[in-house]
């Protein structure tokens, strides 16, 4: 007899572990490790990172991020654009009233037209904005799409995590199917061998009651996995962006094994996630981001100097009282130098508004990092107790399998009892989904540890 191969996990996916290699086998049914095998590694199936990189594409909240950072892509174009001089470009027609000029006038000849056409352009440049607030604004700028960046990522990570442990809980629900039906199969042959013995009195009437049951129970059992599996692959389907109904199949063999690191200290876990989580690095890009704006609003308390020239081409021209009625050009050039009141006063309060919103990035990042420490702690606990269990679920396993085994050797030898066989077959059925659990437990662990540190950010 060959031992469950699924019985130890590879993480070689997740930690990084090479060359994983089904584990040596000794003690379970052929048919049960035949019904494993069927649903597990088929051609073209979902694996967890195809569901990780699917999760990432799907997430709406990926999407949501993706918004903020075309909006502030584009509130970056327009400090760009700003940095142009401003440059107006009219044309016009009026129509004038009559006048009556005086006696005096009229000997000269002057006659006052009552059309008038105007082409002209004019060029502004704000040169205190353009090279003190400006500049300011658009470092702001840049940093805010920065942290959309950093957002959009972040987003994409924890939708690629998400999706890996709903794909981890749905191969769980599969491989329970498995163990319902084989357990059903198992007590139906059972069920026939005790019958059979009740009908020449070797056994008792409640024995057969009792596996009868057992039958129940196991019928049960399958009807709730098949709804559990129904649940966790629509669950799947919602977080990867598949149709509802969409047939899937388990892509990757989850039984295969190797040598997982151990986790790190915590302490030198939470140096990594300070390091490298995504979210830290969105928080203190917007806290530069606010930083800028804080020097630009300042600015406004500032004298504002600004150049510029106009060129006109007018019928007629003003600036030629006696050209008469034809086209001609004339220009402009100056500097202006203004001071407001209001922008001044402004700016304090402006001032006042950036920093509460530093302060509250500062108390944000502070809040993080705690919850970061304490997720970061649970994941690392998760990962230390999965093993464990995993162990002490194998251990159990094989100690099940071969109690049940000399169970059946003692009925067929009328050294046990029927009640026996029941009680051996149940302890069978609870070690295979403990290691079923923790075969997967273990998976989903490492995983949440992953992103706990950040070492899922590629």
């Amino acid at each position: 007899m060959s031992r469950l191969p699924f019985a130890a996990i590879a993480l070689a996916a997740l930690v990084g572990v090479a060359a994983a290699k089904p584990a040596p086998s000794a003690g379970t049914s052929a048919a049960f490790e035949e019904a494993i095998g069927k649903i597990l590694a088929q051609p073209g199936g979902l694996t967890a990172d195809d569901a990780a990189r699917r999760g990432a594409k799907a997430s709406v909240a990926a999407r949501r991020k993706a918004a903020e950072l075309e909006e502030a892509q584009a509130g970056l174009s327009s400090i760009s654009l700003a940095l142009v001089p401003h440059t107006t470009v009219s044309a016009g027609y009026t129509r004038l009233s009559a006048v009556d000029l005086p006696p005096e006038f009229q000997s000269f000849g002057i006659e006052m037209p009552s059309n008038q056409y105007h082409f002209g352009a004019e060029v502004a440049i704000p040169l205190t904005d353009l090279f003190i607030r400006l500049p300011k604004l658009k470092k702001a700028t840049e940093h805010g799409v920065a942290a959309a960046k950093t957002g959009v990522k972040a987003a994409e990570v924890a939708a690629e995590t998400d999706a890996r442990v709903a794909y981890y809980e749905w191969v769980r629900a599969e491989l329970q199917v498995v163990v319902a039906g084989q357990l059903l199969a198992q007590v139906d042959a059972n069920l026939g061998q005790i019958r059979s013995l009740a009908e020449v009195q070797r056994v008792s009437k409640a024995d057969v009651l009792r596996l009868e049951a057992q039958r129940a129970q196991a019928e049960l059992a399958v009807a709730q996995v098949n709804q559990l599996v129904a649940l966790r692959a629509e669950q799947l389907r919602i977080l990867i962006g598949l149709p509802p109904g969409t047939p899937m199949t388990i892509g990757e063999d989850v039984r295969v094994v190797g040598e997982a690191t151990p986790p790190s200290d915590a302490e030198t876990l939470l140096k990594t996630a300070l390091d490298r989580r995504l979210e830290l690095d969105a928080i203190d890009a917007a806290s530069a981001a606010l930083a800028q704006q804080r020097k630009a609003a300042k600015v406004d308390q500032l004298p504002k100097l600004s150049i510029f020239g106009q060129l006109n081409y007018d019928n007629p021209n003003q600036r030629n009282l006696f050209g008469g009625a034809e086209f001609q050009s004339s220009w402009a050039a100056g500097a202006q130098l203004t001071w407001s009141l209001n922008d001044f006063l402004d700016a304090k309060p402006h001032d006042r508004k950036y920093a509460a919103q530093q302060r509250a990035l500062d108390a944000d990042r502070a809040g993080l990092e705690l919850a970061i420490r304490g997720e970061l702690t649970a994941a690392r606990q998760g990962v230390l107790l999965a093993d464990a269990s995993y162990q002490a679920t194998q251990q159990g396993l094989v100690a099940a399998e071969e109690s049940y085994r000399v169970r059946q050797e003692l009925l067929a030898a009328e050294r046990a009892t029927a009640i026996e066989l029941v009680d051996a077959e149940a302890e069978l059925t609870r070690a295979r989904i403990a290691a079923i659990d923790a075969l997967i437990d273990r998976r989903i662990a490492w995983a949440r540890l992953l992103h706990a540190t950040g070492q899922d950010v590629q």
